[in-house]
């Protein structure tokens, strides 16, 4: 019906000059005293005439309107073919539609060498920030080893190297600098995952793997840190394997652990591992502050840091971003529980069924 609408309109001058002309011709043999059957009939043939002529038209239309709607429905190409134009008025639109497709083709070109060149420039710098990173390590390393070597001499030639006040001091600035460089090289690996994730070429490589392992790593990354805190881990070893990408995986429980010592100023961290008949889940438990319930629908969403992340001002609301991002590429799901004061529980899911790894 708006097809048929849109035609009206368009040739609403031509039907009313063709109902005019055929008015004219039988007035014109009217007048000149012609039977009343030829002026029926007249009025018939110029009717059949104008209405095969006006059916034409449609379905030329029709058909015009009918393959432009269906292009609409195609993904865009830049190599989409126009029906062919009827009048230089379509002929001009075609030209503005081809130069807006071309000045837009341009735009998307030089977006894309541009992003390009800052995902390579970015994907460097993360590199090359390690350098300087491994290099603060190795001279806190050699820091503290010269600083317990000072404090464990007999105690008269020890109060002459340095004095205890000075040496816990000491010690403590030393344990808060390796714990804020353990940050920064934590958000330039969550850096250089948000840069992978994002890319059109993902190095994905599903293995069978053991989760005992992979979490057996992750806990011993921040081991150091939870001893400082006073923080009790507990967790039971594990036999359960999972069809997963093993970098991936790490960095998934690292984001998770690391959530739950930072938001667990005193108490115990749980990890636990259970089948069930389609699933095998892994689940971070801890006695933190927990997230308060308004804020749990949205904790996925990138940027996203709650009232934890007002009060932590250094929460960047990617972490758990890119936990579900990866997860979902991999099959997996992930599920949040808390509640505020008591503490938080993530579960990541593992599916049970038989993975076809071919392309």
């Amino acid at each position: 019906m708006k097809t048929v609408k849109s035609f009206i309109k368009r040739n609403i001058e031509w039907l009313i000059l063709a109902v005019v002309m055929l008015c004219m011709h039988v007035f014109y043999l009217f007048l000149i005293g012609r039977p009343e059957d030829d002026l029926v009939y007249a009025g018939i043939l110029d009717l059949c005439i104008i209405a095969f002529a006006v059916c034409i038209a449609y379905i030329r239309y029709y058909r015009k309107v009918r393959y432009l709607k269906d292009m609409l429905q195609q993904p865009f190409s830049g190599e989409m073919k126009l029906p062919e134009t009827g009048d230089v008025a379509e002929e001009l639109f075609g030209q503005l539609a081809e130069n807006a497709n071309i000045e837009r083709q341009l735009t998307l070109n030089t977006a894309a060498r541009q992003q390009s060149e800052m995902k390579d420039y970015y994907a460097k710098w993360v590199h090359q920030i390690k350098t300087p990173i491994a290099g603060l390590q190795l001279l806190l390393q050699m820091e503290r080893s010269e600083l317990e070597e000072a404090g464990s001499g007999d105690e008269a030639e020890s109060q002459k190297k340095i004095s205890e006040e000075f040496y816990l001091k000491q010690l403590h600035n030393l344990t808060d600098m390796e714990e804020e460089l353990f940050r920064i090289e934590e958000y330039v690996g969550m850096a250089l995952q948000y840069q992978r994730l994002n890319s059109t070429a993902n190095d994905y490589i599903l293995k069978r793997i053991s989760l005992d392992a992979v979490i057996r790593e992750v806990i011993h990354k921040y081991a150091k840190i939870m001893i400082r805190r006073k923080i009790r881990m507990h967790y039971e070893k594990t036999e359960a394997a999972v069809i997963s990408d093993e970098k991936w995986l790490a960095f998934v429980l690292e984001q998770l652990l690391s959530n739950a010592v930072k938001y667990t100023p005193e108490g115990e961290i749980t990890i636990k591992v259970w089948e069930e008949p389609q699933q095998i889940w892994l689940e971070i438990r801890d006695t933190g502050i927990g997230i308060r319930s308004e804020d749990i629908p949205r904790v996925f969403e990138k940027g996203y840091t709650g009232f934890n992340g007002h009060e932590d001002k250094r929460s960047t609301g990617i972490g758990l971003y890119l936990c579900r991002e990866a997860l979902q590429k991999l099959g997996h799901t992930i599920q949040i529980q808390s509640k505020m004061g008591v503490g938080t529980v993530v579960a990541v899911g593992f599916s049970k069924d038989t993975i076809d790894f071919r392309d």
